[in-house]
């Protein structure tokens, strides 16, 4: 039976249970074990920061789940695709320096700058910006995942705009192509850095 996407309406105690999924999700992601090397301060800090991702996307984009809370992607756009100040504050994401030691945020920060100078790149138009999708491990394997992120193609192909992404994991590039994103380029930020691929579908 195919999975019942729908958007995510806000709710509290839910966001705190998708950001948990996003956080397993990710925990192993090359991205975030460069900026915190050490899993149990990564297996702490992820929660709290795709809890305040999820409150921007609820503003600023599109959270897309199942109707069994099995599952989220997260889209930005198609009109502001990167964070704006307001949304920070809003969202609490202005704290996350103050999470962190001085050194990941350094880390952090150098990533995030060579994924933004990929992304400026790539596409210059209004378009979605898949910013993460995640599933619970015992519901992964099932075409979930390809779900969520085929509901949020619908919905960019309805506004006949682009769908961008970014990823740090070589092994999430098969997933995406077979979805119609084509690679359209790679950065790494130094040699010991995790390198980050920019995949783009058009309508």
């Amino acid at each position: 039976m195919a999975a019942s996407i729908e958007i995510f309406s806000g709710n509290r105690l839910r966001g705190m249970h998708l950001a948990e999924i996003l956080s397993s999700a990710f925990v192993d992601d090359p991205f975030y074990t460069f900026v915190f090397p050490d899993a149990e301060r990564r297996t702490h800090l992820l929660p709290w920061l795709f809890n305040k991702l999820l409150n921007y996307a609820n503003h600023y984009g599109l959270v897309l789940v199942d109707s069994e809370y099995h599952g989220i992607s997260i889209w930005l756009g198609p009109k502001h695709t990167r964070l704006l100040p307001l949304g920070v504050l809003r969202a609490g994401l202005f704290l996350f320096p103050f999470k962190v030691s001085h050194l990941e945020l350094k880390r952090s920060i150098m990533l995030a700058q060579v994924s933004n100078q990929l992304h400026r790149q790539a596409v210059s138009t209004p378009h979605f910006y898949l910013e993460a999708v995640g599933v619970e491990p015992l519901h992964q394997g099932k075409g979930l995942g390809r779900a969520l992120v085929q509901a949020g193609l619908s919905r960019a192909d309805e506004l006949n705009v682009p769908c961008y992404l970014e990823t740090h994991n070589p092994i999430n590039l098969g997933f995406y192509l077979s979805l119609g994103f084509n690679i359209v380029g790679s950065r790494q930020a130094f040699p010991s850095a995790p390198q980050v691929w920019g995949l783009l579908r058009t309508p």
